[in-house]
């Protein structure tokens, strides 16, 4: 799932985000593009578990809409 997180700005808030979404699902592939403020979740937990997750560490998420060609793109890609 991909989501727009706002106060995703840097490295430090990345890895407090990462932690969150860990704490909720250890095995989790997370992606983080600061430059977008896009999160890539690629794990078991839902939607609004994730939403929870992060709002509770302090991140405002919302799910971004899908890339043009279909795909959930972090928008990190070229």
């Amino acid at each position: 799932m991909l989501f727009d997180v706002i106060g995703l700005v840097d490295e430090a808030r990345a890895r407090s985000i990462a932690f969150a979404v860990h704490a909720l699902d250890p095995n989790a592939r997370i992606t983080a593009n600061i430059d977008r403020g896009r999160l890539l979740v690629e794990g078991s937990a839902g939607e609004s578990e994730i939403s929870d997750a992060l709002r509770a560490a302090g991140f405002h998420a919302s799910l971004a809409p899908e890339h043009p060609e279909g795909t959930t793109c972090c928008g990190s890609c070229s």
